[in-house]
């Protein structure tokens, strides 16, 4: 019997973190295109030869910076900026350990990537390309030294291939582009993700309730 394919929700980083809805939504973030039913519904896809699917990557596993274990504005951007620069080995090697320091477990946000990073893997699936390229960061802490605060990274996605069931065809992803907001918290020794959101582009609507970049929250 045919192993039914888990529905993977959150793939490329734009399909997961959306902005409330009434802001924008994930056709307005990616384009519409035909990645978006496929990865909704995986079984209308034809099928494939395993051995035809692109090559799983080899990535090396990326080494945490000493400035992440930093109480500091300094600190806080080099730990968004290592969750974003980790998320292809995360996603094309399923090794959740690159996050799990780095996010709160009440990060729902955090929370979902991980476990689909981790079905993705599961299923033999495996994300191809799709590094992420950090331009520029910035925080706003609370406190001397700060303790918590919201950091901000504008960052390009390389386009991808998601390859979520060897058996199936492989989905094409677009290149993305957009400025990542961040909650962040001190935990004693390193800085945690509390939530994340994609912030809406400058002079969208604010129809749906929506503060500043900063205040943004995940999945309504």
């Amino acid at each position: 019997m045919k192993r039914p394919v888990q529905r993977l929700i959150v793939i490329a980083l734009a399909l997961m973190l959306v902005v409330p809805v009434g802001v924008i939504g994930i056709g307005q973030l990616l384009g519409p295109g035909p990645e978006e039913q496929a990865v909704e519904n995986p079984e209308n896809r034809p099928t494939a030869d395993p051995a035809e699917q692109p090559p799983q990557p080899d990535l090396p596993r990326p080494e945490e910076p000493a400035g992440m274990t930093a109480q500091s504005a300094e600190g806080a951007q080099a730990t968004l900026t290592y969750l974003l620069e980790s998320y292809d080995y995360m996603m094309s090697s399923g090794d959740v350990s690159v996050w799990e320091n780095s996010v709160d477990p009440n990060c729902q946000v955090c929370v979902t990537f991980l476990g689909n990073a981790e079905v993705l893997a599961a299923q033999g699936g495996y994300l191809v390309d799709g590094a992420f390229h950090v331009h520029a960061t910035s925080f706003d802490g609370t406190g001397e030294p700060p303790a918590t605060g919201v950091a901000v990274a504008e960052f390009t996605q390389d386009a991808s291939i998601l390859v979520d069931d060897p058996n199936l065809q492989a989905t094409e992803l677009a290149e993305v582009s957009g400025v990542l907001v961040a909650q962040m918290a001190w935990d004693g020794e390193r800085w945690r993700v509390t939530d994340m959101s994609i912030a809406p582009p400058a002079g969208a609507s604010d129809a749906g309730g929506a503060s500043d970049a900063g205040g943004a929250s995940v999945g309504g």
